[in-house]
């Protein structure tokens, strides 16, 4: 059964977390932790897709996991699954320190808050 009031509160949370990265973009602060918000605003956006079908929300971090999902109900304008997966990867890289860590340029966290603006928006736009 749709659940329009839990994916709205999914939504709500995706854009505290898109907040949080532009404001702190704008604050010039460390772009691993900017990263994570990004992915976060990203994965909470496409999540609320599930709740509004009513379906489980799946415990996963997979940016491409949930965009192919969600594809099945919008038409997505503008969105290359490799951006997904490396964004996906900051999520994993970016919270713990090891091999796999990695300070993402400047130019390449506004690429991608551009990218989770637009994913937030086309989801929004479909939910509403």
């Amino acid at each position: 059964m749709p659940n329009q009031k839990l994916a709205l509160e999914w939504l709500d949370f995706a854009r505290k977390s898109l907040e949080t990265a532009i404001l702190l973009n704008r604050e010039n602060h460390y772009t691993d932790v900017i990263a994570i918000d990004i992915q976060q605003t990203i994965e909470k956006s496409l999540k609320s897709i599930y709740a509004l079908n009513g379906e489980k929300i799946p415990r996963t971090h997979s940016l491409d996991i949930l965009f192919n999902y969600a594809s099945g109900y919008i038409e997505w304008s503008d969105i290359e699954i490799k951006s997904l997966i490396m964004i996906s990867d900051y999520y994993q890289a970016e919270r713990y320190p090891g091999p796999k860590y990695f300070m993402p340029d400047r130019e390449e966290i506004n690429k991608f808050i551009l990218l989770a603006k637009s994913i937030f928006q086309q989801v929004a736009d479909y939910i509403n």
